[in-house]
């Protein structure tokens, strides 16, 4: 394959814009809108906290369709129709005045979005890029910690604006994702090699090792359908991942911001100072993580990442002991650097341990157990912390932290497992 036949780059390109323009703007930025459009309308917080939930199980079961379109129709026309619509419920949510309308809008808007964020950077990454996949992959969704922190000031000078300043910032977000996505669409995003006459991206250099050889036929392996996929003892596992994914993560960040008010009692400063260090360091952790898969295998890197997780765990709980300030800033940094499990480490363990052929299918039917986890991880963290303490919790995730690693130890078996069964694929 001549490199510059290869088309991948401008893929990963779309990749990276996808997460930094419509998840940097509009997911990473949303949080933004509860306090000024409850001042505005008269909503309740706990109200407006509905958006969320409904948006989030929206969007899931928004990606579990459209990766069927995906794979049927042509990528670039359905992601153009992602686009607009998309676009189209932000203005129109311009003119609700009643919280059911947001639900309804953002609802909606939720499902185009899924065909904009994760589910095509995934699979775009898998597609285009057979070596390094992991480190492509975490290139392009540092795009959205990127995103946030440029677009987090920006929408923010929109909202303080006036009193519906809000409306102006949702008007840019839906403008900005509109024109930039148009021309990703048009101009860069190219659903396989193979329609374009290409290969996908490979070192081209000869495995020493037979364990080399082992990951480099795994990465080539076409996979099985979603239906064989999701009736092996793998799948299991795989749930077990992302479960413990999304109550880990949701569980721990939602929740540090309040802890670290509590006990420092300084009017959230410490507490913008911890989020701010966070944001920086997750950002270096998502590209790192992504490359260190590439180099060490998923299950010594996610062993890895599980013990930094467990550090930054720890830092928490001699805080609630000690209030020592420096303390807090180890979560910060070794749990912010394993961050890039979220994101990464689904994306490639679906091609890991089912292969490519359904990718699509079955990697949006597990995002949905993906959001279970997060939406169950944040109520669980509030009875916990209620009955024994932050301490306590801090304990508990520790816990999840090593079950995550067995559970990803047993979706790659699995997957061996799999391939060893079909070998070139199920029928």
């Amino acid at each position: 394959m001549e490199s510059k036949k290869f088309k991948g780059w401008g893929v990963l390109a779309a990749a990276f814009i996808l997460s930094f323009i419509p998840t940097g703007i509009m997911g990473n930025c949303f949080s933004l809108y509860m306090a000024p459009v409850c001042k505005n309308l008269g909503f309740d917080i706990t109200a407006w906290s509905l958006v969320n939930l409904i948006a989030s199980f929206a969007s899931a079961i928004g990606a579990m369709v459209i990766a069927g379109l995906y794979q049927k129709k042509n990528m670039k026309i359905m992601m153009l129709v992602m686009s607009i619509g998309t676009c189209v419920c932000w203005v129109v949510a311009t003119f609700c005045t009643a919280i059911w309308q947001f639900y309804l809008i953002f609802g909606l808007a939720n499902i185009f979005l899924a065909g904009l964020t994760q589910l095509p950077i995934s699979m775009l990454v898998t597609a285009w890029f057979e070596d390094k996949r992991a480190t492509m992959m975490s290139i392009a969704y540092a795009g959205g910690g990127l995103g946030g922190a440029v677009w987090s000031p920006v929408i923010s000078n929109f909202i303080s604006s006036g009193e519906t300043g809000w409306k102006t910032a949702m008007l840019f977000s839906a403008g900005a994702v509109g024109v930039v996505m148009v021309i990703t669409s048009l101009f860069l995003v190219k659903r396989s090699p193979a329609e374009y006459g290409t290969e996908p991206y490979r070192t081209g250099k000869k495995n020493d090792s037979a364990a080399d050889s082992k990951q480099a036929q795994s990465n080539a392996w076409i996979g099985v359908s979603k239906k064989v996929a999701t009736k092996s003892s793998a799948w299991f596992c795989v749930l077990g991942v992302v479960i413990c994914i999304g109550i880990l993560s949701a569980g721990v960040t939602t929740h540090v911001p309040n802890f670290v008010t509590s006990i420092a009692d300084d009017g959230g400063k410490l507490q913008g100072t911890v989020l701010s260090v966070y944001s920086v360091v997750s950002i270096v952790g998502m590209v790192g993580g992504g490359a260190l898969m590439d180099k060490m295998g998923i299950r010594k890197t996610v062993l890895g990442a599980a013990v930094l997780v467990i550090i930054g765990l720890a830092s928490l709980y001699a805080y609630s002991i000690t209030g020592t300030t420096m303390l807090v800033f180890g979560y910060s940094i070794f749990f912010a650097i394993a961050m890039f499990l979220p994101k990464v480490l689904p994306a490639v363990l679906m091609s890991k341990v089912f292969g490519t052929k359904d990718y699509a299918g079955i990697y949006a039917f597990a995002n949905l157990f993906f959001l279970i986890g997060a939406a169950f991880g944040s109520v669980l963290t509030s009875i916990i912390q209620g009955i024994a303490g932050y301490g306590v919790t801090w304990i508990f995730y520790m816990v999840i932290a090593i079950l995550l690693f067995l559970a990803v130890s047993g979706a790659i078996s699995g997957g061996e497992k799999l391939q060893a069964k079909y070998p070139q694929g199920d029928e």
